[in-house]
């Protein structure tokens, strides 16, 4: 039987001596980031039963020399106690830009030319993480086959593509990618893998406002890893909790398995059990000691703050200011793009959302009465800002059998008569009833799935 852990995002922040006040557009607990991965960390440590854990790219928040070096220093004390760490690196690990430029995370810039960790020096500093026990390693480097015991072997499969524009697999990767499952098949062996970004979208508007953060390619990568033999890829990017199973047109079954970030709302990693070819996932809370730092605000509630904020001010932005809106666009994977070619539907929504409760937005689109009485007096601003949260947290549960789920149901079903005349992303509104129920509910458990390997 095979045991190990996944986190994935860490997003480890570290600078001497640190800044006193936290990024002003992030999603993240950057400034706890370090306390949080000690947290996690120490229980990893301290699990009987586990010695494997996986960590799935974006380790650093910036890329940083600082972040690298105590970073490494905590990952070889986990392996100092005979326990295993495989990483893979993602593009929040290193450089692209000049060492002047306008720094918009709110967090303090690159010092000197030497603070800037490049992509290729990242195989050499994480190499005893997984890359020094590799039976295979592709030309770049940074993606690795590892064998996990005499039964399974991970695919540690960095997708960084060219960077920014592109994330994915080029030609010759994906050949050697599938060249080393025929190989693992040919020796019957099992394949668990492992990259950063999702290659099934996590949310069903994901592909619509964040395409770029996505695999490249996703529809024909998953296919032909899936009609290789992959059945599973534990991903992350999306700091969404996320299981999202599909059949190919071949009749193979293969399943995304995108895990929240660790230093983010809800505060979770995944925990796998593989046993004759069976693998069971399951979801764990970081055990909570950073309650007394704040008043004792258990770590979720910590995480739920820093989530609600910066979502309050971007549904406050898109009614008053899209430049705003624009800057926190990153911090949901949203291009700043996305946020001006579509700026008029942004503010007329945002107005809406900020001001109504349910039972007016009713009214006005004339389904009022489908609204129940229970939920006329919520703000529209509360249930959106809830519904967000629950997409990241992997709990959409809102069925029209619910009266939330039959209070938005019965809007959403106007929304297409009142915007009928505007342009709106993906082509227009002919599924947007579908798609905003798949929003509202997911009847797919995102804390736990069965796969045969």
């Amino acid at each position: 039987m095979l045991k190990f852990w996944q986190f994935t995002d860490t997003h480890f922040f570290h600078r001497d001596p640190m800044p006193d006040d936290p990024p002003h557009s992030d999603q993240k607990a950057i400034l706890e980031s370090g306390e949080i991965l000690d947290m996690a960390l120490r229980q990893f440590i301290e699990a009987p039963d586990c010695d494997i854990l996986l960590i799935s790219g974006d380790l650093t928040c910036n890329g940083h020399a600082h972040e690298h070096r105590a970073l490494i220093e905590k990952l070889r004390a986990v392996q100092k106690t005979g326990k295993r760490v495989y990483v893979i690196t993602a593009t929040h690990d290193y450089g692209l830009g000049e060492i002047d430029e306008e720094n918009t995370s709110g967090l303090p810039v690159f010092e000197r030319p030497d603070c800037r960790v490049f992509r290729g020096d990242l195989a050499e500093l994480y190499h005893e993480f997984g890359f020094a026990d590799a039976i295979a390693v592709y030309d770049d480097g940074l993606s690795y086959v590892a064998q996990l015991d005499d039964q399974t072997r991970l695919f540690a499969l960095n997708d960084d593509g060219n960077g920014r524009s592109f994330c994915g697999f080029d030609e010759k990767q994906m050949a050697w990618i599938l060249e080393q499952i025929a190989q693992a098949k040919a020796d019957g062996q099992y394949i668990v893998g492992m990259s950063h970004h999702p290659s099934q979208p996590p949310s069903p508007i994901y592909p619509m406002i964040s395409q770029r953060d996505m695999m490249g390619n996703w529809n024909e990568n998953t296919r032909a890893l899936a009609n290789a033999g992959l059945r599973c890829l534990f991903t992350g990017h999306a700091h969404m909790h996320n299981i999202a199973p599909i059949v190919t047109p071949e009749g193979n079954r293969y399943w995304d398995i995108n895990t929240a970030c660790l230093v983010g709302y809800p505060g979770v990693f995944r925990t796998a059990v593989v046993k004759d070819g069976h693998m069971t996932v399951t979801t764990e809370a970081i055990q909570d000691t950073l309650a007394e730092k704040y008043g004792g605000v258990p770590l979720r509630e910590r995480l739920k703050e820093i989530f609600d904020f910066l979502l309050r001010d971007i549904i406050e932005s898109a009614a008053e200011d899209l430049d705003r809106l624009a800057d926190h666009a990153g911090g949901f994977s949203v291009e700043r793009e996305t946020i001006y070619k579509h700026g008029r539907l942004f503010t007329t929504v945002g107005k809406v959302v900020n001001k109504v409760t349910l039972g007016t937005l009713g009214k006005v689109l004339l389904c009022g009465k489908k609204v129940p009485e229970s939920v006329r007096g919520v703000k529209f601003k509360d249930a959106f800002l809830e519904l967000v949260r629950n997409i990241y947290a992997g709990e959409e549960h809102y069925s029209k059998e619910t009266d939330l789920g039959k209070a938005l149901t019965a809007i959403a079903g106007q929304i297409p008569r009142v915007f009928k005349n505007h342009h709106l992303p993906n082509g227009g509104m002919g599924s947007f009833n579908a798609l905003v129920y798949a929003l509202l509910y997911d009847p797919t458990p995102d804390d736990r799935v069965e796969i045969d390997l």
